[in-house]
């Protein structure tokens, strides 16, 4: 382990300021970094989060009896055997445990269309088939295209991020396709299909990645469908057990996961990252700390790390265009609507699927109006999901509304306190509030009878937590300009500052297991870390091992 250059403070000893690693951030990233090097290299790990609990936009929380997640509102591949379940399982040492959703788990609901969502590859394209049967041989070849885009921009991450084989399988993977990044998902819908029903069902779930059909990469499109092919599952008692598990494991090796830390600066000396600055939020005394260690892995994003937290003075090529693609495309941001309910939602017909309102079927006019609806009293758009439903440990009934908006039209209050904004902005989101209770009674009536408890959060809230660019919720957003070659430096593993690498979303797309595997590929790239392969090998071994150890049933 490094030792400090520097003098330490004098309310700690050397050891609790010097580390072998240390996590700026504690989102899905940073945990699976944190639980892989602990593990498999016995690294004594520091994970440094600003909120007053883990896991970033896995961390749960609770108001009376209800309790909701901010982030985890489902999760795919998660079938007991998958590749990704064994990963999980490996990160968390099988301490979360997953609820299947029920079937369908997805309602797609628009003006005179309604579709439903089943768990099964097979049975989703007979659907689409038998409700569009003129276009079943574009459903079928789409069903092919997704697989094909999914691997592509997959391999496109692993070549930014390995050596020349994987630049040359990556390569390789595009001529096979016949599908490159700046394909946008618009493009390819209009290629191949005519009715304009079918092209709006298709991309239903945008929502899980962001960004409308116009904008969006197809390849990131097809990593999201295929994710949820198989259905969708939910983490058993709340998102919140990913970094109790977590947590036990770095302090299994002497390690620790401190809260109310806000990384303000990486210190760099000769040229090498070697520490950390921090402040101690909402501390009265002593609010400065610095931690050491050799290698810093940031899961804060490209846009914090490289123009916030690296010293201006340290020379950054891309930093003039990362700052400039900032300002030019929106960060991904949103309103989330926690609901505690009087009763079982159920006696309305809900059984724990997540419904997709829509209230016109031309998704990027929808998108267009995220700044506008909220003034104007009615949301083009909604998402609407029932934790209680999904979470066999619930204690109380909830539900979850996600609908976006735009940063600019909350900055007028940015300045003021968490828990501390004027009246208008309580008028704001009182209003909002109402009104997306509004458009699900409209869909669904009764609904608004059942609500006897709603908080709202916004940009503002997200961005006081977590400290991301406009308080974005999916990292950069995922457009083919982010993916373009002259662009990869800024969503590498590997930085231009030895010892300080990055991971989280920026790496891949946003969401949990994109951040799962972008923990991966940084661990890949660590010294003394652990190749992408191995991890996988040790997943599956493990799975083994467990499955041969387990008493037989008699």
């Amino acid at each position: 382990m490094q030792q400090p250059s520097s003098p330490v403070g004098n309310d700690g000893s050397d050891r609790d300021r010097a580390y072998d690693l240390i996590l700026i951030g504690s989102g899905m990233g940073a945990l699976t970094v944190a639980s892989l090097m602990a593990q498999l290299r016995g690294k004594r790990v520091l994970v440094l989060e600003r909120h007053f609990k883990a896991g970033g936009f896995t961390h749960d929380f609770k108001r009376q009896q209800f309790h909701w997640d901010v982030g985890i509102h489902y999760i795919g591949q998660m079938d007991e055997g998958s590749s990704m379940r064994q990963i999980f399982d490996l990160v968390t040492q099988k301490s979360v445990q997953w609820n299947k959703m029920p079937e369908p788990f997805e309602r797609f609901i628009y003006p005179n269309l309604t579709f439903d969502l089943y768990g099964d590859p097979k049975r989703f394209q007979a659907d689409l088939i038998w409700q569009f049967p003129e276009e079943k041989r574009s459903i079928q070849k789409y069903f092919r295209d997704l697989k094909k885009a999914a691997a592509v921009l997959f391999l496109h991450t692993l070549q930014v991020n390995g050596n020349w084989l994987f630049k040359l399988i990556s390569y390789l993977a595009e001529l096979w396709s016949g599908i490159g990044l700046d394909l946008t998902t618009q493009d390819y819908l209009d290629r191949h299909f005519t009715n304009p029903q079918l092209k709006s069902l298709l991309v239903s779930q945008w929502g899980d990645y962001g960004i409308p059909p116009r904008q969006s990469p197809f390849a990131v499109h097809a990593t999201l469908v295929t994710h949820y092919l198989n259905g969708g599952y939910y983490p058993i008692g709340g998102a919140g057990t990913i970094a109790q598990s977590v947590k036990a494991i770095v302090e299994g090796q002497d390690g620790r996961i401190l809260l109310n830390r806000e990384v303000t600066e990486i210190l760099i000396e000769n040229n090498r990252a070697v520490g950390v600055k921090v402040c101690k939020v909402n501390a009265l005394a002593e609010r400065e700390e610095i931690y050491y260690a050799p290698v810093i892995v940031s899961d804060t994003g490209a846009a914090t790390t490289y123009l916030k937290l690296i010293p201006r003075t340290y020379p950054i090529p891309f930093r003039a265009a990362l700052q400039q693609f900032i300002q030019q495309h929106s960060s991904i941001t949103n309103v989330t609507l926690y609901l505690g309910l009087s009763n079982d939602p159920k006696t309305l017909g809900f059984r724990g699927e997540n419904h997709w309102i829509y209230e016109a079927m031309d998704h990027n006019q929808t998108y267009e109006q995220r700044q506008q609806w909220i003034f104007s009293g009615k949301a083009p758009q909604c998402y609407l999901s029932f934790p209680s439903l999904k979470d066999p440990h619930a204690r109380a009934h909830t539900a979850e509304m996600v609908a976006w908006v735009d940063y600019d039209a909350f900055t007028q209050w940015k300045t003021q306190p968490w828990l501390h904004r004027d009246g208008n902005y309580q008028q704001l989101k009182e209003r909002i509030s109402q009104t997306l209770i509004q458009q699900v009674d409209r869909h669904y009536p009764g609904f608004a009878k059942l609500v006897t408890y709603h908080e709202l959060s916004t940009p503002l809230t997200n961005e006081h937590f977590t400290g991301h660019f406009k308080g974005g919720i999916y990292g950069l957003p995922a457009i083919a300009e982010r993916l373009a070659p002259q662009n990869t430096a800024w969503t590498k593993a590997e930085t231009p500052v030895p010892g300080l690498y990055l991971t989280g979303a920026d790496l891949y797309m946003g969401g949990i297991v994109p951040a799962i595997l972008a923990g991966i590929i940084t661990v890949s790239c660590l010294p003394d870390g652990i190749s992408l392969p191995q991890v996988f090998v040790t997943a599956s071994k493990q799975q083994k091992r467990d499955r041969l150890n387990k008493p037989k049933s008699t």
